[in-house]
């Protein structure tokens, strides 16, 4: 659900970048109306604001969390949150990385065959 100073994190594996651009791309059909990201239909996402969605696939493996997310919105405050969050996993699994700004996911914790739910933090921007 939409929920300012919020973001909500994915993570996964994808063999290459082409098949996990495709899985959040962004479309429209020939009417001009938004076709919804395979992503969003995952994970039943009815709605959020495009804008508020940053993403990445790395080609090399990280060993940490800060490798994994130095560099998106508010770094320095998730970074923390999200380490805590996942402690107990192999970061070296995920090369493909989804976050959701002003948006507290509340649905159940589905894992896609590629995608992993990790959790919410608190963000300001």
């Amino acid at each position: 659900m939409v929920k300012e100073n919020k973001v909500s994190l994915w993570l996964g594996f994808y063999e290459n970048a082409d098949d996990f651009k495709n899985y959040i791309k962004v479309s429209y059909d020939e009417d001009g109306n938004y076709i919804p990201l395979n992503f969003q239909e995952s994970y039943a996402i009815k709605s959020y604001d495009l804008d508020a969605i940053e993403s990445d696939w790395i080609s090399e493996r990280c060993s940490d969390v800060e490798s994994l997310l130095v560099g998106f919105s508010g770094d320095y405050e998730i970074i923390p949150q999200f380490k805590k969050m996942l402690e107990h996993k192999n970061i070296q699994n995920y090369n493909s990385i989804v976050l959701l700004y002003n948006f507290e996911y509340t649905g159940v914790d589905y894992v896609d065959e590629k995608l992993e739910y990790i959790g919410c933090a608190d963000v300001t921007l």
